[in-house]
């Protein structure tokens, strides 16, 4: 079985990194792919499980776990995540449904925390012995097998518990589907119930679902496939994805256009020329709201404080991360700008790549972004007819981008 933690430093040098645990050493790599793949279904910066197959691989990705001392350079709690990837045999997958529970009764945070200490040349060192005694003593469940219908619920404590105390007594299912990967297990946050349906997990848990309680779901008869095994699955996938963004472009485009000329909606008053522009962070804790001359506000709902930060230019699109702590705005001037939220202060965005030019040619319509401490991906779509990824490392109140162009 092979053992990965992520987690970070106390300086921002020492920064959230993946480290493979192995008996002798700790050893620095990149985010494993089949993490990156699986994460999609996760709330990554809150507690979460995912338990799922790929290939003849069993693997459980955990995240989002607070250490319990350990602060990064901003005094926010360091948050650590483990994954585990071994062969799908008996053995293995007793560990792993072990582990699972721990997982889902709130007990693995603690015993991944005390895993874990400050120091060495990443800012935190892992204990392999630790983390080796835990996988064993997980050992602690039973054989049974039975055929169980697919369920979806309420990310709650009660049917935590109802999912923990079936993998205690019940083996996983067999293959749910033909596709080499599948979701088993999923308990996240803020994501929708369709998603965890087209993906067919066989137990799912989500904040955005209404019902309480665990209920029977038919999959659909063509599985999405959000774990690609293949070079050509991931094409399809990413082909998918670019037509959707095109698409939201043009629906964009076209309602930009429609307000732009009331003529054609059937108004005979003309356009107004006072625009506001609103967004709400995941989590419902934070919203931002711009006004036409480049004013941007930012309000916690739970503490009721605000922020306000001012854009140079006229501001046509916002997006905020689901901690509220970063705000991008893109101008009619085509510069997409990211904005500290506690600080008050533009980040600068730096690209060592000459010939990619760091802004739109017009206008940025739309905008999204995902910030994981220092990590941040914003994507962003312009009057210009680009999508662009913005692939972003804060670091020292500047930041190092490197800009891929979806489309065209």
């Amino acid at each position: 079985m092979k053992i990965y933690v992520q987690s970070a430093g106390f300086s921002q040098e020492q920064d959230y990194s993946w480290q493979e645990i192995i008996k002798d050493e700790q050893k620095q790599i990149d985010e494993p792919d089949w993490v990156k793949e699986k994460k999609v279904l996760l709330q990554t910066e809150a507690h979460s499980i995912f338990l799922g197959r790929e290939s003849n691989n069993l693997i459980l990705l955990v995240t989002g776990m607070k250490a319990s001392k350990r602060k990064d350079y901003r005094g926010r709690t360091i948050r650590n995540s483990i994954a585990l990837i071994a062969q799908d045999n008996e053995d293995n997958e007793q560990k792993i449904r072990g582990i699972t529970v721990l997982a889902l009764e709130g007990k693995l945070e603690n015993d991944i925390d005390s895993a874990i200490k400050e120091g060495g040349e990443y800012g935190f060192e892992v204990s392999y012995e630790t983390i080796d005694n835990l996988i064993k003593a997980s050992l602690q469940t039973k054989n049974s097998t039975g055929t169980k219908p697919v369920m979806i619920g309420k990310n709650s404590e009660d049917n935590r518990k109802i999912i923990a105390d079936e993998l205690k007594e019940y083996r996983l299912p067999q293959k749910t589907s033909a596709y080499a990967s599948e979701a088993l297990v999923v308990v996240t946050g803020i994501k929708k119930e369709d998603d965890l349906k087209k993906a067919g997990v066989w137990r799912a848990l989500s904040t955005l679902i209404e019902k309480e309680q665990l209920t029977k779901y038919e999959t659909p008869n063509q599985v999405q496939k959000f774990f690609p095994s293949s070079q050509e699955n991931r094409k399809a996938n990413v082909k998918l994805i670019i037509t959707l963004m095109i698409s939201m472009g043009v629906i964009g485009l076209i309602a930009v256009w429609l307000f732009s000329n009331p003529m054609k909606l059937g108004y005979n008053n003309p356009a107004p020329t006072t625009v506001f522009l609103a967004a709400i962070s995941p989590g419902g804790q934070y919203f931002v709201t711009t006004d036409p001359h480049g004013k941007v506000l930012v309000q916690n709902t739970q503490d009721k404080t605000n922020n306000t930060i001012e854009n140079n230019a006229p501001v046509k699109s916002v997006a905020i991360s689901s901690d509220g702590s970063y705000v991008v705005t893109g101008d009619d001037t085509g510069n997409v700008q990211l904005w500290d939220v506690i600080s008050k202060k533009k980040i600068d965005l730096i690209t060592n790549n000459e010939n990619v030019n760091p802004k739109h040619e017009k206008a940025v319509l739309s905008l999204g972004i995902n910030a994981y401490e220092n990590k941040i991906k914003i994507v962003s779509g312009g009057d210009d007819g680009q999508v662009l990824l913005w692939n972003v490392n804060v670091k020292d109140g500047k930041a190092e981008v490197s800009i891929e162009k979806l489309y065209p």
